[in-house]
């Protein structure tokens, strides 16, 4: 396993960026370098990791065993960066939600082996960044097998009144006239969601005593209909915190790459 600290320069950001990469080692279950990666020829596939508000680039890699993780399932890891901007195009600012969707993955794939087939691809994320991983994948559900949301954000207008304290500069980062009627509004993404993406695999987590707890409660019905059998609800006791994720990210990596829960 390695772990890669990228830099380069965005022409979306206009500045330069870091992204963390986690990549397994090419070997295969008797200890030895796999001939397809020696050729070039083998595409590992990635799990698009995004982080929460407050977090950066390196905040799964300190906070979990995301690492430990990558290596037994041998999935490559991306890991980027975009502070408090919420994954969002913001209003006269940088341009995160381009970033994301289309510049980074691009430059992703040029400088690691990491595969654009749809069933090698997962898109997960904590808080802020679970409403990232949903509206990435609901807006691009041809490009992602899964996503895995933990403690996501699902309800804009909600959290912009109720959370006002931890994020005072929300109406910086979204036009607050378009919270509802817009691409960034989660619910508008599912009610234009084609049938045909509805095999997409959805899972939400959440906490007994989680801040967005019944935020996502309120929402989960509406993925349950949307998604039917493919959408996994899993709740454990605890907190909007750290504790709470690195506990449910062994089974959440399970689900992903296995498609079902393992017992912890």
């Amino acid at each position: 396993m390695s772990i890669h600290s990228n830099n380069f320069y965005s022409n979306t950001l206009r500045r330069s960026v870091t992204v963390q990469v986690i990549l397994p080692e090419p070997v295969n279950p008797a200890g030895e370098v796999e001939a397809q990666y020696r050729s070039g020829r083998q595409l590992l596939p990635v799990i698009w990791l995004l982080h929460g508000l407050g977090g950066d680039a390196t905040t799964w890699i300190r906070q979990t065993a995301i690492e430990t993780l990558a290596t037994q399932y041998r999935v490559a890891v991306v890991m980027p960066q975009t502070e408090r901007g919420f994954y969002n195009d913001v209003p006269e600012g940088p341009k995160y939600w381009t970033f994301m969707t289309e510049e980074l993955p691009e430059r992703m794939r040029f400088i690691f082996p990491l595969s654009a087939d749809r069933s090698q691809n997962f898109v997960v994320g904590n808080s802020m960044g679970g409403y990232g991983a949903l509206r990435w994948a609901l807006s691009m559900p041809d490009q992602f097998a899964a996503v895995a949301a933990l403690s996501p954000v699902t309800d804009l207008s909600r959290f912009r009144i109720d959370q006002a304290a931890i994020m005072p500069d929300f109406d910086g980062v979204f036009d607050k006239q378009h919270l509802l009627d817009s691409p960034v509004s989660l619910d508008y993404l599912l009610d234009r969601l084609s049938t045909e993406h509805t095999d997409l695999r959805v899972l939400m987590t959440t906490g007994s005593e989680d801040m967005l707890r019944e935020m996502d409660w309120t929402f989960k019905p509406r993925l349950a209909a949307k998604f039917g059998e493919q959408f996994m609800w899993h709740e454990l006791p605890g907190r909007h915190d750290w504790p709470l994720w690195n506990q449910q990210l062994p089974m959440v990596m399970h689900w992903l790459m296995r498609g079902s829960f393992k017992a912890i």
